[in-house]
């Protein structure tokens, strides 16, 4: 794992919120939540993520689908994101993941979600947000436009940017 600058920090109220917050961004569409979710993961890795990110990652997951999916799926599914970054690249993945969310609305939802699941650890990086600012991109959005999401969304919840 890298250590990176932090761009938002939780506190433990904050934290403790993140499960509700990311469920509030759940959608009813079972192939966007796999879109959301590989997002999230990406958004999260950036930095590199220990067994105990994963776990913690899993487990708030795992909160904000009311446990109708579980934990260990959670963490089987990243052993298979990792091996598709693998085999294809983050880049390329960010790329045909970004294509899945077709409105701003939609988009908008995806930064947030990915923000949210990358702050499961307490923080935002800046790698985490770089993720965020590139796969922006793919919706012909400027990285300012992200940090304005992040910043709003960090307030909400009790952060600081």
């Amino acid at each position: 794992m890298t250590t990176t600058r932090s761009v938002v920090e939780l506190p433990a109220a904050a934290l403790a919120q993140l499960p509700s917050a990311i469920a509030a961004l759940l959608p009813e569409d079972r192939w966007l939540l796999t879109a959301l979710l590989e997002l999230g993961y990406l958004a999260a890795s950036a930095d590199g993520l220990d067994a105990a990110e994963r776990d913690a990652l899993a487990t708030i997951l795992e909160r904000a689908t009311g446990e109708t999916i579980d934990g260990a799926t959670f963490r089987e599914h990243f052993v298979n994101l990792d091996a598709a970054v693998a085999a294809l690249g983050r880049r390329e993945r960010l790329a045909r993941t970004a294509a899945d969310f077709t409105t701003d609305e939609a988009r908008a939802n995806a930064i947030k979600f990915a923000a949210l699941v990358s702050m499961s650890d307490g923080t935002l990086h800046e790698h985490e947000l770089g993720v965020l600012a590139e796969v922006a991109t793919h919706f012909d959005w400027g990285a300012d436009r992200v940090r304005k999401i992040v910043d709003e969304l960090a307030t909400r919840i009790g952060g600081k940017s």
